[in-house]
């Protein structure tokens, strides 16, 4: 299935979702999360250290395999069903903004290479940006009015963005020196389940595990030469496990 047809189901199913229980609606709830997360999967792979007194930006080898612990944040809208005494189920839309950075070992290569003096530049370091936007249902059992345990699985996709790494337009010898990789905005399918409780009426606490889908990961490869150029693509199954603190009204 095309991204295209990908954006297209995920509008049909929110629509579906909300035309479907707006009749049966007995209110909006309206969150808010903040998210801390531990990257899994081929996004936490790492690989071995670059050699000290030579610099390779992150490149085919090690793209996405190192990702540090993240952030993120997350704004959800659902319609509370009653189903039964103590009962509920939520059908609700979520968009998130993941953040990751490079794990730390790697931030050290890049700053603490000795060829940042010969080529008068820092290096950048790359940062892992995930968007996903998905559409689930919460089911949620009020066990007492302070402590309401829940489960809840959502279904859409993601957008990923990845900074440019390396030198980037440093002189040298009189010439243009480039040792840079650039990357494309790419998509994919994702998903995510988790489970928690209610503390009382508006705070949420739960662990959760958000599958981003399997990216194409493609980017433009330069060095030593702005005329030189190569074009690969790279594809990793990516991962977070995370802990989410939500704030409901």
């Amino acid at each position: 299935m095309s991204k295209r047809n990908y954006f297209k189901g995920l509008c049909v199913a929110i629509a579906m979702v909300f035309a479907g229980f707006g009749s049966q609606a007995q209110e909006l709830e309206f969150s808010g999360y903040f998210n801390g997360f531990l990257p899994v999967a081929e996004f936490n792979n790492a690989v071995d250290l670059m050699p000290y007194g030579q610099f390779t930006p992150i490149n085919r080898t090690n793209i996405a395999n190192g990702a540090s612990a993240g952030i993120g944040a997350s704004l959800r809208v659902g319609m509370w069903l009653d189903v039964g005494a103590n009962h509920w189920l939520l059908p609700y839309v979520e968009g998130s903004f993941l953040w990751n950075s490079t794990k730390a070992k790697y931030r050290d290569i890049y700053d603490n290479n000795p060829l940042n003096d010969s080529l008068q530049a820092l290096p950048k370091v790359p940062n892992y940006f995930n968007i996903p936007l998905q559409v689930g249902l919460k089911y949620r059992y009020d066990l007492t009015d302070i402590i309401r345990p829940f489960a809840e699985a959502s279904l859409g996709y993601d957008v990923m963005i990845i900074a440019g790494n390396g030198y980037k337009g440093v002189p040298h010898n009189g010439s243009e020196n480039f040792m840079h990789y650039s990357y494309k905005i790419n998509g994919a399918l994702s998903w995510t389940f988790g489970a928690g409780t209610y503390l009382g009426e508006n705070v949420t606490v739960g662990l959760y595990y958000i599958d981003l889908g399997k990216h194409r990961i493609e980017y433009t490869s330069r060095s030593y030469s702005g005329n030189e150029a190569s074009y690969s693509v790279e594809q990793r199954h990516l991962g977070e496990l995370a802990l989410r603190i939500g704030f409901h009204f």
